[in-house]
């Protein structure tokens, strides 16, 4: 008797497609993505934050960090002040080359190098509010 090609391939072990791996994106964002879904995630990187600053704001600054981090689409830093010597010891994106400097472009900086996702960031000092 000859089989039929149905009975054949039902005897045949089927092999499932390959998987394919996470992306990019989803590797670097992982620990977010578990969180708070991809959703969550969308809603983070559409958000653009601003932070005014008065004073050493180092607990603002801090914040934001922790924005950048995962992935905030854009900030904005108000700071009218230059940075001065008791602004090194507390804020840890400032550095002896950022003193005399606007505190908020120094500040900008190296936030920015935390995360290149980070699409645009804009940073305001002095009264005039012009960067």
């Amino acid at each position: 008797p000859v089989e039929s090609d149905v009975s054949i391939m039902a005897k045949r072990p089927m092999t499932p497609p390959p998987l394919q791996g996470p992306t990019a994106k989803e590797k670097k964002y992982d620990r977010q993505l578990r969180l708070w879904a991809a959703t969550g995630q969308q809603a983070l990187e559409e958000a653009h934050v601003l932070l005014l600053n008065s004073g050493p704001g180092v607990v603002g600054v801090e914040i934001l960090k922790n924005l950048i981090l995962p992935g905030v689409g854009s900030f904005t830093i108000v700071d009218e002040a230059e940075v001065a010597e008791e602004d090194l010891g507390i804020n840890f994106f400032l550095t002896d080359e950022s003193l005399g400097k606007p505190r908020a472009d120094e500040t900008c900086n190296y936030l920015t190098e935390l995360n290149p996702d980070v699409r645009e960031y804009q940073q305001l000092f002095g009264r005039t509010g012009h960067a």
